[in-house]
């Protein structure tokens, strides 16, 4: 059942805190390098879908969305763990875009980011 924020026609509305804290919010540089980490690698099945496609537009598109990605993740403040997953992601970037301007110039299409 839901309330309406007004229970009473002719007075002023009310709001109800539900749930909530008045403990600062700490931020979890572990959790932020993760949800990079994760949102690179999903770029990277996408760009895979893509060019089983051969949309080779999207797969521009897909390619700069996760070069900003691993520019955002070069930039976090990093734990070892980090630092060992930035290192195994550039590389595995490198071969992937190695890869894919191989692709391109098979199917005849531009490399990407030259169109």
């Amino acid at each position: 059942m839901t309330l309406t924020a007004r229970d009473n026609l002719r007075g002023r509305p009310r709001l109800t805190v539900v749930r909530g804290t008045r403990a600062p919010v700490t931020q979890d540089p572990a959790a932020d390098w993760r949800r990079l980490a994760q949102a690179i690698i999903a770029c990277t099945h996408e760009l895979g879908e893509f060019l089983v496609e051969q949309r080779w537009s999207r797969v521009h598109e897909v390619l700069c969305e996760r070069r900003e990605l691993l520019i955002f993740l070069q930039r976090t403040e990093l734990d070892v763990d980090g630092r060992r997953c930035l290192i195994s992601l550039e590389q595995a970037i490198a071969e992937s875009e190695s890869a894919v301007n191989a692709m391109c110039r098979r199917a005849g299409s531009p490399a990407p980011g030259q169109a």
